[in-house]
């Protein structure tokens, strides 16, 4: 399924970090709601005439990548306040956008919310994470919440990624959503089970989110089994070089660091699972980049089932023995692997391909712009 009708609308996503994605060379480390976004665009460009608000990193003004115009903002962390805003104003305008879109946090999402008013043209909100909906909200000033409250009220449109988005904000501020879950291009090679090698760990070191070092803490207790810690370094330092100095120590863990996006897969195809030790996400990228190659998840507290249909397997229920058990299982068991990894597979191919969740987010884009 893809987005059909090409329209004359322009649409504008403001996602700073997105620069990322379309200039790899850029050495910008984005997350995965930047390459939600980036994968929607490619399908959306066939639909709309597809904008970029991003950071300033030194680029041209205006510049045209992978069929879609890119508009520099302002230097993310470096300049002031004010400048920042009226950067974001002016590449906002510049755009001359029908319908504005920004992913993320309630704060900016205030802000482009107030800005699209006032260029008098239309904006949507889309979630990245629980968070959003569920504690960032609580973080704001007066002022800020009360222009959230009133952009969730006079938003065209508001994308959740799961059904707990939308009834969490129905809960708390009785605004309805439409539902659109994150998706990924599928896979065209896929690795037989018994030549699966290891267990995989993707994203940012972070403590209070990611929690890396519970998959080293799984490690030391699995000394038979090969595992693979990959991402960038957290926003602590001493935290960074904790987790590269105790998976030094370890001989069955291999550090990658940083990897490409574009290279990690190979890591994925080659996974016995991919592990989870998340306290909280919204959808997780990792997930859909696993699942893609019929890759199982085995996550601590994050229940896969939320994104699939049915019941999985692979849910610790926050029981660190049940995640240990699982992956002694797994790593003993080709049958097992097969099992979890057909199920999974199936699933992601069903229902969370980048194709069919961008023609649902352009169905959203539609009813907005009516």
């Amino acid at each position: 399924m893809t987005p059909t009708a090409p329209t004359d609308d322009t649409v504008c996503f403001v996602s700073l970090p997105a620069y990322g994605y379309f200039v790899p060379e850029s050495d910008i480390a984005p997350g995965g709601a930047e390459r939600q976004l980036y994968l929607l665009s490619q399908e959306l460009r066939s639909v709309f005439d597809v904008h970029f608000v991003v950071g300033d990193y030194g680029q041209p003004r205006t510049m045209y990548r992978d069929g879609v115009t890119l508009h520099r903002a302002y230097t993310p962390s470096e300049d002031p306040v004010w400048q920042q805003t009226a950067a974001l104003f002016r590449a906002m305008r510049r755009a001359d956008a029908d319908l504005y879109v920004y992913r993320g946090f309630p704060r900016k999402a205030a802000v482009t919310y107030g800005m699209a008013r006032l260029l008098g043209t239309r904006w949507v909100y889309n979630l990245a994470a629980d968070r959003n909906v569920d504690s960032h909200p609580d973080q704001l000033s007066l002022p800020l919440s009360v222009l959230f409250r009133r952009s969730l009220a006079d938003a065209d449109g508001i994308i959740a990624q799961t059904p707990y988005q939308r009834t969490r904000l129905r809960e708390r501020f009785g605004v309805d959503a439409t539902v659109v879950p994150n998706g990924y291009p599928p896979a065209e090679e896929h690795t037989p089970y018994g030549e699966r090698e290891h267990f995989l760990w993707v994203g940012r070191l972070e403590r209070a989110q990611k929690r890396p070092h519970l998959f080293l803490q799984l490690a030391e207790a699995l000394p038979d089994c090969e595992f693979v810690l990959a991402g960038p370094d957290g926003s602590s330092e001493e935290y960074n070089e904790r987790i590269a100095r105790r998976a030094s120590q370890l001989d069955n863990v291999t550090n990658l660091g940083r990897v490409d996006p574009d290279r990690i897969h190979e890591r994925y195809r080659r996974a016995t699972a991919l592990v989870s030790t998340s306290a909280h996400e919204g959808f997780p990228n990792t997930f859909l980049e696993a699942w893609r190659y019929g890759t199982p998840v085995l996550s601590l507290d994050i229940d896969p089932a939320r994104f699939l249909r049915g019941q999985e397997a692979g849910f610790a229920d926050g029981e660190f023995d049940t995640l240990e058990g699982l992956v002694r299982m797994l790593d003993d068991s080709v049958a097992c692997r097969r099992e979890f990894g057909r199920h999974v597979r199936e699933e992601f191919e069903a229902t969370l391909t980048i194709s069919e969740t961008a023609a649902q987010y352009a169905d959203a884009l539609r009813a907005a712009l009516r």
